[in-house]
């Protein structure tokens, strides 16, 4: 009976491909409306990847449980990267980094500033190197689980179709996460801009991994 209740669980969480594609929708309308207003909704592209985060964490969360059975899928990874990312989203929508790096102003700026008489700029660059960091290292998890799962045993086409999509999502986290770092030493005022052009590629890749699970589904039927 258990089992039973299980099985239509993760039936019913296979189904969720719509909601993939309803974020990408969103984000994607994001997109343009910063490139229609030129640039002026750009302001909100930090809030932007904050909900991204959020609601990709969601997703990713719904999405492991629905191939829990599959020791291809690993969905462990998923599970725990979703967790990060809701973290990670709500991070950046209450703050939390603005209020340490306050403190650490406050606190260690002020004696170092009466030690060596040196301006300490922390405000900015702990948010930059959270985001930067924490992409690098969900695009190298990616990469390696989803590389490693595709050259296991035979697969189908539409299921390597989306280890695929996964492996790009990837490719994107490592190389957005490595240029908003690096950026933090170079010019932080492009953070925006990289943002941005992250939040329009994700858009983009969420709606193809919507409409891929769409298929996938349609075949099981």
């Amino acid at each position: 009976m258990y089992k039973e209740i299980a099985v239509k669980i993760r039936d019913s969480l296979k189904k969720v491909w719509f909601y993939h594609i309803g974020v990408g929708l969103v984000f994607l309308v994001y997109s343009a409306s910063v490139i229609i207003t030129d640039g002026v909704m750009l302001g909100n592209v930090l809030e932007g990847l904050g909900f991204l985060f959020l609601l990709t964490g969601i997703g990713n969360i719904l999405y492991s449980f629905s191939g829990i059975d599959d020791i291809e899928f690993h969905w462990g990874e998923m599970l725990f990267w979703g967790v990060i990312e809701i973290f990670s989203g709500w991070i950046i929508l209450t703050k939390k980094m603005e209020i340490f790096e306050v403190f650490l102003i406050e606190s260690v700026g002020g004696v170092i500033r009466r030690a060596t008489s040196a301006e300490l700029e922390i405000k900015g660059y702990l948010i930059i190197f959270y985001i930067g960091t924490f992409l690098t290292f969900r695009g190298i998890s990616h990469l390696v689980t989803k590389v490693y799962s595709l050259g296991l045993m035979e697969q189908k086409k539409r299921v390597i179709f989306i280890k695929w999509l996964l492996i790009l999502d990837g490719f994107l986290d490592f190389i957005f996460g490595i240029i908003i770092v690096v950026s933090m030493y170079l010019k932080p005022e492009l953070f925006n801009y990289i943002l941005f052009l992250y939040i329009g590629f994700s858009s983009v890749v969420l709606i193809l991994f919507g409409w891929s699970l769409k298929y996938l589904m349609e075949q099981q039927v």
